[in-house]
């Protein structure tokens, strides 16, 4: 599955190529959040205990347009997205973040119609993703801690699509969408985290959630 879905997406970016001679091309700089949490099977005794994590991203992105107010929009981003977990031990607050950092290329299919100089459109964004991190970073009562996750516990590549709404205004552009991902996020062979993690399906442990982003086009 995840092959397909990674030869259409090396299709869509070298079509978008091939219509760029003819078609209206900018080029663009973009970043903003990731609004993002564990989903999958997770037991109901522990599901309140993961919340949103908020992470970054950023990168160059090309916007191209195309007849009949579509636009194809290629990016390459580097994004960090993860889940907090948030509980009491001994009557002291721990809060662990577990956070991947991953090189991320998606393709948006974006349409919309022109205002002037403003033109709002909705979008369908397939992409993959390849993390190259991942960290646990931990804070219990204030003191915070940082350490470096073994990279063989968690999948190496990921692919997933988003659905949301941007707006251009001159050479901005401000788009929200939300991200889910189809791949998983540990191995089933590999070692938890934590022992909460031992309640979570490793076959269905994905990060999926929002993003919001600010970019510039020329």
């Amino acid at each position: 599955m995840r092959k397909i879905f990674s030869f259409i997406l090396v299709c869509a970016v070298a079509l978008s190529i091939s219509f760029s001679a003819d078609a209206q091309v900018k080029f663009g700089i973009k970043g903003g959040l990731n609004l993002t949490n564990l989903t999958g099977d997770v037991k109901q005794d522990v599901k309140d205990v993961f919340s949103t994590y908020t992470g970054f991203h950023g990168g160059v992105a090309l916007n191209i347009g195309l007849p009949l107010g579509f636009a194809l929009q290629p990016e390459v981003l580097y994004t960090q997205k993860g889940t907090s977990l948030k509980m009491d031990i001994l009557g002291k607050s721990l809060t662990s973040n577990i956070i991947s950092g991953a090189v991320q290329v998606p393709v948006g299919v974006q349409w919309g119609f022109k205002l002037g100089p403003v033109r709002p459109f909705v979008q369908a964004v397939p992409y993959i993703s390849f993390p190259v991190s991942y960290s646990l970073k931990t804070s219990l009562d204030g003191e915070i801690n940082r350490e470096k996750l073994e990279s063989e516990n968690f999948q190496s590549f990921d692919y997933g699509a988003g659905l949301g709404v941007g707006i251009d205004i001159w050479k901005l552009q401000v788009s929200a969408k939300y991200n889910w991902s189809f791949g998983t996020w540990t191995k089933e062979s590999g070692e938890t985290v934590s022992d909460i993690m031992d309640n979570v399906s490793k076959e269905n442990a994905k990060i999926s959630g929002f993003e919001i982003s600010l970019g510039i086009f020329f």
